[in-house]
Parts: structure tokens; C-alpha cells; sequence
């Protein structure tokens, strides 16, 4: 039912969505791939081989949505009504397309303000302390709140907030 029992996860192939209208970004599956990783939701689509791990029999089911499986162990997938597998206890290999949420504008907002936040040149973002000794020599010195990555410190998680599942808040 969940990744408990994954042992690992190979993308086959990966496609993102367009960033919003009129933003020139660099490397947007950068930050795609940042809000991702951030959430359980996918909006790049991609091909997902999973290797499962079952110790008895379970109704298994990636740990990102939308998704579909494809395919266990080379035969089409039967899924039941809520969209698992049943597998059998061993090791199975399961592929499956993950993604292709769609695109709102809260999600494009949370693409902007985290864009905006990689090409400020200020490096200095997310520092809760800063000082400078000026008594005899010259010092600087700078603090960093764990964490800060440019998801809180730009509102972008509070945008995504409605796309995490519980189970994922350490990611």
C-alpha cells in the first residue's frame, strides 16, 4: 500500500510541464523537481519502475499521485477499485506513470517565487543572524535557519501545502 516496502525506483523517462507564461527560467526542472520532492504530487509525467519488496500478500500503490500501474513483473496490471495491485509476498518489478497533475495557478505562483528566489543574486537568503565586529579586525559572520531552501522563505510551501500527504513531512 505504501513505499514501505520498495526496495528501489529507477525513471525510465521523465517530461515536465512548461513553467507559467512569460517566465524565462534557466533550468526549470530544477525547481519542478524541487516542489516535487517537496510534496506527494506529481506534475512532470514520467515512467516509474519500482522494485517491491513484499513480505505476505498486499494491495500495493506508488507513493506519489496521480499515478497508474502499468505493469508487474511484465504482465498488465489488474487494479482493483482504488487503483492498487495485489501482489503476492516476494519481489516484484512494477512500472508504472506517475504524474501529470494539473498545472494550477497556485502551483504556477509557488514556480515563480521559488524561480525569483534562485536568481536573486543576494546569497544571503535565509540567514537568521548576521554581525560584523569592526573593534581591531574585520569580521563577518552569518547564521542559517536549518532548513531554508527557498520553499519557506518565499511562501512557496504554503502554496504547495494542499498537495503533501502525511507520511512525507520529513522529505
Amino acid at each position: 500500500m505504501t513505499s514501505l516496502y520498495i526496495e528501489s525506483e529507477t525513471e525510465i523517462s521523465i517530461e515536465y510541464p512548461p513553467g507559467p507564461a512569460g517566465l524565462v527560467v534557466n533550468v526549470p526542472e530544477a525547481i519542478w523537481e524541487r516542489m516535487e520532492n517537496y510534496v506527494a504530487c506529481r506534475w512532470s509525467t514520467a515512467e516509474v519502475e519500482y522494485i517491491v519488496s513484499a513480505p505476505c500478500a498486499i494491495d500495493w500503490r506508488p507513493p506519489a499521485y496521480p499515478w497508474v500501474i502499468d505493469t508487474v513483473d511484465g504482465d498488465p496490471a489488474e487494479v482493483n477499485t482504488f487503483g492498487e495491485v495485489t501482489l503476492k509476498p516476494g519481489r516484484h518489478r512494477v512500472v508504472c506513470t506517475i504524474g501529470g497533475q494539473e498545472v494550477t495557478e497556485g502551483v504556477n505562483e509557488a514556480f515563480r517565487r521559488l524561480a525569483a528566489y534562485y536568481a536573486d543574486p543576494d546569497t544571503r537568503k535565509g540567514y537568521t543572524r548576521y554581525s560584523v565586529n569592526l573593534a581591531g579586525d574585520v569580521s563577518e559572520s552569518w547564521s542559517r535557519r536549518a532548513g531554508t531552501d527557498g520553499l519557506a522563505a518565499t511562501g512557496a510551501a504554503e502554496l504547495l501545502k494542499k498537495y503533501r500527504k502525511a507520511g512525507i513531512a520529513h522529505v
